[in-house]
């Protein structure tokens, strides 16, 4: 199909028809649609869950240390792993060494998907497992978790057992 338009004609359209036929010529529209998609999926307190396609962008020239944690993750059927697993990976034992991880992780994820309200995020914390000290003052253990799909996304593109 084959649609003709003189300048004329396109300004006698509506400036709502005329801002459409502009996006959707540029592939603006298409990318907005899109947006607005992605958008709907992200969640707070949801991990992203990831296809195969997007681990593989995600995990490219990433640090061994960051690839063995998330190694960690895709061994885990259902995704979920404890702080002191996550921790023994560098030999840390202080929680706040994971903060570097989960950054750089959000970071790479927040610029491979389109997510202008800063929601996403691949690794969340499960807070019904958080282990206290006795003082309740430090936390000692807890469980960190991504989504299922994502786990096998990893385990796909990790090649982890």
């Amino acid at each position: 199909m084959q649609i003709m338009m003189n300048q004329s004609e396109f300004r006698r359209l509506s400036p709502a028809a005329q801002r459409e036929i502009i996006e959707q010529l540029s592939g603006r529209g298409y990318m907005q649609s899109e947006r607005r998609k992605r958008g709907a999926q992200l969640y707070w307190r949801r991990p992203v869950e990831l296809s195969p396609a997007l681990a593989q962008k995600l995990v490219h020239g990433l640090s061994d240390m960051h690839l063995r944690r998330l190694e960690l993750f895709a061994r885990k059927k259902r995704g979920r792993v404890s702080l002191k697993e996550l921790l023994a990976v560098n030999d840390d034992s202080d929680w706040h060494a994971l903060s570097h991880f989960q950054s750089v992780i959000t970071r790479r994820l927040r610029r491979l998907i389109d997510d202008p309200e800063k929601k996403a995020e691949l690794v969340k914390w499960d807070f019904e497992s958080t282990k206290w000290d006795r003082d309740g003052n430090t936390i000692v253990d807890g469980v960190y978790f991504v989504s299922e799909q994502t786990a096998a996304a990893l385990r796909e593109v990790l090649k982890a057992a």
